[in-house]
């Protein structure tokens, strides 16, 4: 696998003993790493139940074929988003004590969603969330205190003294990326005596954005132009305090027919779409990729399925007392459902294209580049090119195009397709962020627990590829494994973050986002889900019917199935065997359960890898 592929992912192995992974994981957390983490519980009040020992099975990114965990999807497969998109970080205002000064304690409202930490007045009494929360009233009375999102913290006495202290200045204001019509700025993060609510984004003395990232993109300007950007810190009071100010030019923006330097984008009219995209089909757009999936999976079933996941009331009483509470706790419903459809909401406004280089008669593809498209806009980025794509030696070489649309999820083949692969992709990232003894009653309670590799939760840094050029990894970050599939290695972050914010220094510079934002953590999972990587297919394509496997594909033993995906995902290290092992049996026993409760009948399906061999 090439080296610079994205989504190149490699299970990192072990070197513990089975019993020593055991005393060293039992006790301390309820299931494994962030690849396939092992316990066995229903949600709370229920009684937890203990822990099973099993020794954990970490995901990882790695850019050497047929080291530990195998490739997720090379640059092939890498995910198109909305440049303009900006993820929310974790909360910018600290956790309020009860004795800090406030400015007032604002009344709960049921229609608004609390961060942990966030103190509210209700009833002449005060509240301080204990995780996200949205419409439990701080009053309701429950059995155990664990059950209530909120911490009486004292009687209201009204308003405290007014703030009056304003930010710090937010520091080292620079434009990281230009094309002819955009302008990317980031900042390091200013203080304040309570927290900083926000940061407000002036152009030319105008303000043009609110944030509360440290990155902004400022778009719609002209080509070859300068502008000034000053960069406002605010608190909840009001209070700003401004960074100094800095100058930035848009670049010379290519016209259509020139080529596209990596990071330029052009904006391309109706005739220019169909030429170069296949057209935009809006049955594929944002309101129906929703539709798909609420229709699919419903609310309430997504959240009976998975009652441990990170943040719901049930990993909190489960959690409460390990050492990793602290930080995760802070996280809020890190896989709520409502992080499912943003995500299906975002990618879903996002066409991907790679383009190879293919050698004179022959079928054989070398030089690449890949491109998004943003739907709404119309605008066509260029986020990635090999070295001599466009020398002249072989710009007259023949081009071959695979463009996906992300739009598809759960909206191809027939009914029964889309079933299918909605409960291939949950029992999959079900294994990946979860755990439990296969067989055992609880085991399937256990999907998303996880949204990071356990190794590094409480600190440490790794897979850092400093030979990496294209995505040079920011000295002190570690890259290892977040999110429901894991992204790991610098430069499967930088590609990532390219295709998300049309900026790869985003997540280069501050790769916990993932770890912080759920709709970050499933937007990586369903991106890697739709991407093909060559020579393999995409697991989407896998479960609706597209997959036709290749003579030499057949004679390895690959068939269309679920068993397929996991060849995808993992082939190297779960290839060939049954439900004897482990991994397999909690992918299958995932699958089964959700097409059983989807009433599909998966009888004849290939679903373990024996007789596979890697793609």
């Amino acid at each position: 696998m090439n080296s610079k592929y994205p989504f190149s992912r490699k299970f990192l192995l072990r070197t513990m003993t089975a019993a020593l992974s055991a005393t060293l994981f039992v006790g301390v957390f309820p299931v494994g790493p962030s690849a396939s983490a092992q316990a066995g519980t229903s949600p709370a009040p229920v009684t937890v139940p203990e822990v099973p020992q099993q020794t954990p099975e970490v995901p990882k990114l790695s850019p050497e074929a047929g080291t530990p965990k195998e490739a997720l999807p090379p640059v092939e497969g890498q995910l198109p988003q909305d440049p303009n998109l900006v993820a929310p970080p974790a909360p910018l205002v600290p956790e309020q004590q009860p004795n800090a000064p406030l400015a007032t304690a604002p009344q709960w409202d049921a229609a608004k969603a609390y961060s942990a930490g966030q103190i509210v007045s209700y009833a002449s009494k005060l509240y301080k969330a204990k995780w996200w929360t949205q419409g439990d009233k701080p009053d309701k009375p429950v059995t155990n205190p664990w059950e209530s999102p909120w911490e009486f913290v004292g009687n209201d006495s009204g308003p405290g003294p007014v703030d009056t202290t304003p930010p710090t200045a937010p520091t080292g204001l620079v434009s990281t990326a230009q094309s002819d019509v955009t302008i990317t700025l980031s900042w390091g993060a200013a203080t304040d005596n309570v927290g900083v609510k926000q940061y407000d984004v002036f152009r030319n003395g105008a303000k043009v954005g609110t944030t509360a990232e440290l990155t902004y993109k400022d778009s719609g300007l002209q080509k070859l132009t300068s502008y000034e950007y000053v960069v406002k810190a605010v608190d909840a009071a009001g209070n700003t305090t401004a960074s100094a100010a800095i100058t930035a030019k848009t670049s010379d923006g290519p016209s259509i027919g020139d080529d596209l330097k990596v990071g330029q984008s052009r904006v391309l009219n109706d005739v220019q779409i169909q030429s170069l995209w296949q057209g935009i089909d809006p049955q594929y757009g944002p309101d129906k990729a929703v539709a798909a999936v609420q229709s699919a999976l419903p609310k309430a079933e997504y959240e009976a399925y998975f009652p441990m996941r990170l943040g719901s009331t049930a990993w909190h009483a489960f959690a409460k007392d390990k050492n990793y509470y602290a930080k995760k706790s802070t996280l809020g419903d890190y896989f709520s459902y409502d992080n499912l459809i943003s995500a299906v909401r975002d990618i879903s406004n996002i066409k991907y294209k790679v383009v190879h280089r293919v050698l004179p008669n022959s079928n054989s593809e070398f030089n690449k580049q890949i491109y998004r498209l943003d739907k709404a806009t119309k605008t066509e980025t260029l986020v990635y090119e090999e070295q001599d794509f466009n020398a002249e030696w072989n710009r007259n070489k023949p081009i071959k195009a695979k463009i996906v649309d992300f739009g598809t999820f759960l909206k191809e083949g027939t009914d029964k397709d889309r079933k299918r692969e909605l409960a291939g992709f949950l029992a999959n990232i079900s294994h990946e962020t979860g755990g439990g003894t296969a067989g055992t009653p609880s085991f399937l309670t256990w999907g998303l627990y996880w949204n990071e590799e356990i190794n590094y939760i409480n600190g440490g840094i790794g897979y850092v590829d400093g030979a990496n050029k294209d995505y040079p990894a920011v000295p002190g970050k570690s890259y290892h494994g977040r999110g429901a599939i894991q992204l790991s290695w610098n430069y499967n972050y930088g590609l990532t973050s390219s295709i998300i914010y049309g900026d790869k220094n985003v997540l280069l510079q501050a790769p916990e986002k993932i770890e912080r934002d759920g709709r970050l953590g499933f937007m990586s999972s369903i991106l890697f889900w739709m991407t093909p990587q060559w020579p393999k297919p995409s697991a989407h394509d896998i479960m609706v019917g597209n997959y036709v496997p290749t003579p030499e594909q057949s004679a390895k033993g690959l068939v269309p199935g679920f068993g397929a995906t996991i060849m995808v995902i993992n082939g190297a290290l779960e290839g060939n065997k049954g439900e004897d092992d482990y991994r397999i049996a909690r992918r299958v026993g995932h699958y089964r359960d959700l097409t059983n409760k989807s009433g599909v009948n998966i009888s004849g399906e290939k679903l373990d890898t024996l007789g596979m061999q890697p793609f």
